[in-house]
Order: structure tokens, then sequence, then C-alpha cells
């Protein structure tokens, strides 16, 4: 059997990466066409595959790409979008579906349904759910400083697997801050910087702090325009550092 060409460019994030709301409907194939990740590809000559989830966790988005890169061999380029380091993957004892909200996931990696998605405000849904929450959202309050070694670690596992892969990448914050540490700076000097295009305020709230406003948001993501912005910026920085 022949090697399958070089072809995509697999995008994976959050919801902000999915492009939720865009066109003021959670997930749609509109939004994810739109997306920064998607616009990327198309400058990039590549086809997108966008495989973001909805309130993932950098756990979660770690463990989707190299998921979905074991089990295939025409990914050319990776875009990953990181969110907010408080997110906490719950192992779970019975499947989660996150296909509900994601509707127009290009691949759903099955491996999620493994693991409860907690977000701060986030109630729940079943008894269950609702009768942990409590404990969990005063845990993102006062252990911040485990979180954020957490999503480092990620962001390195991941960076060791995709170089391990020989296949390229750009890392960006869509939220997360950029905050080494004295428990995370040793794991932050590890990563390849000329790889990351991390920015002060990350893509969400930088955008927000520029004024763009989608007013057909219910849940504080951007539109269009932000996400081409977005793109851009990521295809000039991609281009910087290979001339």
């Amino acid at each position: 059997m022949g090697v399958e060409p070089l072809t995509k460019c697999l995008v994976a994030g959050c919801s902000h990466s999915a492009g939720f709301e865009i066109d003021g409907t959670e997930d749609s194939a509109y939004n994810r066409s739109c997306s920064f990740g998607n616009v990327l590809s198309s400058m990039l000559s590549l086809q997108a595959h966008n495989i973001s989830l909805g309130a993932q966790s950098n756990s979660a988005i770690a463990r989707t790409v190299i998921d979905y890169c074991k089990h295939n061999t025409d990914v050319a380029f990776v875009c990953v979008g990181w969110s907010e380091m408080t997110r906490v993957s719950l192992p779970s004892g019975h499947d989660v579906d996150h296909v509900g909200s994601n509707k127009t996931v290009d691949t759903y990696t099955t491996i999620n349904s493994r693991f409860l998605e907690i977000n701060s405000g986030w109630p729940g849904f079943t008894d269950y759910e609702k009768s942990i929450m409590p404990y969990w959202h005063e845990f993102m309050v006062k252990q911040a400083d485990i979180l954020d070694l957490i999503t480092v670690k990620d962001i390195l596992l991941l960076q060791q697997y995709l170089d391990s892969k020989e296949i390229d990448y750009v890392f960006c914050n869509t939220m997360l801050p950029y905050r080494p540490t004295r428990y995370t700076e040793w794991y932050w000097k590890l990563i390849d910087e000329s790889k990351c295009m991390w920015d002060h305020e990350g893509f969400f709230f930088k955008y927000k702090a520029l004024g763009y406003e989608n007013p057909k948001a219910q849940y504080w993501h951007h539109d269009e325009e932000p996400h081409r912005l977005w793109a851009q910026e990521l295809f000039d920085h991609i281009k910087q550092r290979t001339t």
C-alpha cells in the first residue's frame, strides 16, 4: 500500500479554533471554514482538517492531535490553538459525549470520550456532573500552579511527538497566558519558540481589547475578521522562520 500524499493542515484546539459562534451558532461548517486555522490552511495551500472540540482542555487538545496523527499519515502541518490552563480533563468511568456540541467536526477522536472536560462556570449536565463541580471549580482557583504545570507539559509532549514524526507545526495561544513561573520556567525553556506564536493576551483577549465585537455570539467568540487577522499573523510568523 502506498504512502498517502501530505495534503492536510490539521487544526486543533477548543471552540476558538473551531470557530464557534462566527455565524451565531455554536458549531457549523461555515464557522470552521472561517476559523483562523482553516484560513491559515488555505494560505499554506493545504486542505484544512479541523478536529477542534468546544470546551476542551489543553490535555484533550494534545491527546486529540496525537491520536489523529497515529492513525493518519497525510498530515503535512499542524496548527494548534492552546486554550485556558485552568480547564481540567477528568478521567471518566463512562463515555462522555463531546460530539453533540461539535456536530461538524471533521474527525472525532474517540479517545476523548474517556474524559470529562471541566471548565470554570460550567455547572454540568447530569446529576453526577453537577455534584462534583463545586469541588473542581474550587480546585481550579486554588491549584492554578498545578494546572499551569500540566499545560506546559502537554505542550512539550506534543512538540516532542510532532518533532519525532517530522511533522511541521505552529502553536499559538487562544486564551492561555504565556506566564512562566518558578514551577514551569524549566519546561518553557524546552519549548521551541520558533514554532510558537505566543501573544501577550491571546487570540480572544487581544481582539476583544482592540474593540472587535460579535453581536451574534452568546459565549464570547469572535466573528470572521479577527479570525482572518490571526491567520495572517500566523502565516507571517511561519514564513518569517522559513526565509
